[in-house]
């Protein structure tokens, strides 16, 4: 939740009104203070003193909210308050409702080999995998295809690892291999290129991780690290979700 504080404060000018910043205002004034706040200059009932007080607040994108009230706009509930000490103060936070980018709660979409839903609270959550196929499996359940058990789980960390398991010669135990929709099945410790962009690597349990992203003149720059070459950056990057960013520009100007 992210809050704007503001404190309210009285001038007095009989003569010239309100003066604030530096600025006069007669009575009924109105003016917006710290991007956030509606002001507006009034006499006191007393008729010989003004004020200033805040009327209201307003959104970034302009929506007006009257005091001790609330209003959903775009994915956040905004709620502009006056406590008891007279200070006002403006909060948001996503409501219940908001999107997941374009999607709207509820909806389900697939990014690479995995189906997300959008949650309460614009929260994207993995609820399903693609395997060989595009045949759809759903978070701790298994399939049989092609001579694989095949699961797709998730971990105690929100890690959601597709693997599957293969029965050794005779019949007699099993190995474990990653599953890539794209290029099929892989041994646990072997490595693959995807799409000439990526050095893949299927790690111990199934979980497949990308060790590298690859430019388009062929220089390899590790996850999580940058080059340099020829005057042009190239960055790796993996992002809180998992997803690997590759950017690459000029020294001073990358662009992804």
């Amino acid at each position: 939740m992210v809050s704007i504080f503001l404190i309210l404060f009285f001038l007095i000018n009989p003569t010239n009104g309100c003066v604030h910043d530096g600025k006069n205002y007669k009575d009924g004034d109105t003016w917006v203070e710290k991007d956030a706040f509606i002001m507006q200059c009034r006499m006191a009932e007393d008729g010989t003193s003004w004020m200033v007080e805040v009327t209201g607040c307003k959104t970034p994108s302009g929506t007006t909210i009257p005091m001790n009230s609330s209003v959903i706009d775009g994915n956040y509930e905004w709620n502009c308050t006056k406590n008891s000490d007279g200070q006002i103060s403006m909060q948001k936070a996503l409501h219940a409702n908001a999107k997941c980018g374009e999607h709207e709660r509820g909806d389900q979409w697939r990014e690479k080999s995995f189906l997300y839903e959008c949650e309460a609270g614009g929260q994207r959550s993995v609820v399903g995998c693609f395997a060989i196929g595009d045949e759809q499996i759903k978070i701790g359940e298994t399939k049989e295809i092609n001579g694989y058990t095949i699961k797709c789980e998730k971990f105690e960390n929100g890690t959601v690892v597709m693997h599957g398991t293969r029965q050794g010669g005779g019949g007699t135990g099993s190995e474990t291999e990653c599953i890539d929709p794209k290029s099929g099945s892989h041994p646990i410790h072997s490595t693959w290129t995807d799409d000439n962009r990526f050095n893949k690597t299927c790690l111990p349990g199934g979980q497949i991780d990308v060790l590298n992203c690859i430019s388009t003149n062929g220089v390899q720059i590790p996850v999580n690290e940058e080059k340099v070459v020829n005057n042009v950056k190239y960055k790796c990057e993996k992002t809180d979700d998992g997803t690997i960013r590759f950017t690459s520009g000029t020294v001073d100007n990358a662009v992804e």
